[in-house]
């Protein structure tokens, strides 16, 4: 399996190569530029090797995650038949009139998808399909419940700290949050908006990935430990796992690491929105409670990011962590 998280700007954009024969692409970013340079160019590719997009995966309709997809679905560059199967849990257009652009955008996306009679599944949720078999991979959805897409109402509201905090050492950054450190008391995101988004563990032949979206962290907590009660398991072993919301702290709950055990951590984002990732986040992480004597990676697709958190040599040798970035022209790609 080859991963390349793409170039997206502030969004996300990951293609999922499997032996050669199976594409999978979830989301798309948001801008014009990233979309032109790195995504429609994977795409090009692919539809010079003769294969398809065998599934697309719009994980909710907020901009920096539908934006691209509008632009590849409108590309005259791109054949109609590209995209064989689609999950995009989207609003018909009965629904109740909301001027969020990310709205309106999701409105034109499920418009082009009807026109070209993709196929579609619009009950992705907990409740309707917790688990799915597709491609020799099993899906288990960790996000979103129905309910939260009900009560959806899009609002743009962004969960990050409103300033940055790239000039603080990790040290300072645990000194001037005890709350979080020593009290065990997070503020996290809990808005539906993010409720909204799906998130899932992928599992291909002997690797776990876990793909989270936006997703809000107690969601996909009750998730897990559902499949660790269903597996007899007190944790599981995650090979990679896409950090929430371009690693907004508020999305990551240090509870998580009571489920999951794993070293690797990808984070899609160009750092041009509202400070994120933070760097509170791998905080966060670095002293998780089954870190142990564990090493550390880190992956972005922008390397720009990795220099404005401007991490130190003898914080990666305390902290025992490495970064890295970009190693191939659209992004950063990981074989498994």
């Amino acid at each position: 399996m080859l991963i390349k998280i793409l170039k997206a700007g502030n969004g996300d954009s990951i293609l999922l190569q499997l032996d050669n024969t199976f594409n999978i692409l979830i989301d798309g970013g948001n801008n014009i530029n990233d979309y032109k340079h790195n995504l429609k160019q994977e795409i090009l590719e692919i539809q010079k090797r003769k294969e398809f997009i065998d599934l697309l995966i719009i994980t909710h309709i907020d901009q920096d995650h539908i934006k691209g997809i509008e632009y590849l679905l409108k590309d005259e560059e791109i054949s109609r038949d590209i995209i064989k199967n689609l999950w995009f849990n989207s609003f018909s257009s009965t629904t109740a009139i909301n001027n969020d652009i990310s709205f309106d955008e999701a409105l034109r996306v499920e418009s082009i998808i009807n026109s070209l009679n993709i196929s579609i599944n619009r009950q992705i949720t907990l409740e309707q399909t917790p688990k799915i078999s597709l491609f020799g991979i099993n899906f288990s959805i960790l996000s979103p419940y129905r309910e939260d897409l009900e009560k959806l109402i899009v609002k743009n509201i962004d969960i990050s700290s409103s300033s940055s905090d790239y000039k603080l050492s990790l040290k300072e950054i645990l000194d001037k949050n005890p709350r979080i450190f020593a009290d065990k008391i997070e503020d996290l995101d809990t808005s539906v908006e993010n409720k909204s988004s799906i998130a899932f563990l992928l599992e291909y032949k002997s690797k776990k990935i876990l793909f989270l979206g936006d997703a809000e962290s107690t969601v996909t907590h009750k998730s897990l430990e559902k499949i660790l009660n269903e597996r007899g398991l007190d944790e599981l072993n995650i090979d990679y796992l896409k950090l929430s919301h371009h690693g907004s702290h508020k999305s990551l709950s240090m509870n998580l690491f009571n489920y999951i055990k794993c070293n690797n951590f990808i984070i899609s984002t160009n750092g041009k929105k509202e400070n994120l990732p933070n760097k509170l986040t791998f905080a966060k992480i670095l002293t998780r409670i089954n870190k142990e004597d564990t090493k550390d990676n880190f992956y972005f697709n922008y390397s720009s990011v990795l220099k404005d958190l401007n991490f130190l040599k003898d914080e990666k040798e305390k902290f025992k962590f490495e970064c890295y970035s970009e190693n191939f022209e659209h992004g950063y790609k990981i074989e498994l």
